[in-house]
């Protein structure tokens, strides 16, 4: 499903799992979702976000993309990616994913375009092993449908070490508002017998 560029604006394709950077702050933050989700309302696609501060986002989307009940569903980072006893399952959130996904598609969008931040795994002292399995679960699943992922970390909450396993576990790279092949990606399998 991959390799057939949908989005000429980002270069999206199909099945793509992405991480990008910002700096503290959610200006950066901001300026990410808020073009990430344009692009998937302009293509009438469904958007959903997990991200805390939805008024900053919600409010600059312009209004005439909302064409459709629901094409874009913003949440917090909790429901996103935390149980509702506010611990992280990997395989609770890859199932939420993959349901998400089926229940979209049911619904007749073409495509689904999902965006969050992960602060949260650093708010909630997620263990870190548990949150990179799911990560390179995540660039499995994601090639099943047509969708894009996009995760985001903040370089001020992640030190070195944590940067490097982002980098291994997704397909692709945001930078400089540009979407690349990631050449530090490495397989679910590969990763996991080196985490």
């Amino acid at each position: 499903m991959s390799g057939a560029t949908v989005s000429p604006r980002l270069d999206l394709q199909l099945g793509d799992h992405v991480c990008a950077f910002y700096n503290g702050g959610h200006t950066d933050l901001d300026n990410i979702v808020v073009d990430f989700i344009s692009e998937g309302l302009r293509a009438r696609n469904k958007c959903i976000g997990f991200i805390d501060e939805h008024a900053s986002v919600r409010d600059r989307i312009p209004s005439d993309l909302i064409v459709r009940e629901n094409i874009l569903q913003l949440f917090t980072e909790e429901q996103g990616y935390l149980m509702p006893s506010g611990d992280f399952s990997s395989d609770a959130f890859i199932e939420a994913l993959d349901a998400t996904a089926r229940s979209v598609f049911s619904e007749g969008y073409e495509r689904l375009w999902l965006i969050g931040d992960t602060s949260v795994v650093m708010r909630s002292k997620v263990d870190p092993k548990a949150w990179f399995a799911a990560e390179a679960e995540v660039s499995e699943l994601a090639p099943r449908y047509p969708q894009f992922i996009m995760c985001l970390y903040d370089l001020d909450l992640y030190d070195g070490e944590t940067v490097v396993y982002v980098l291994k576990t997704h397909t692709r790279i945001f930078v400089n508002g540009l979407i690349i092949d990631n050449p530090y990606y490495l397989p679910k399998r590969q990763f996991l017998s080196e985490l």
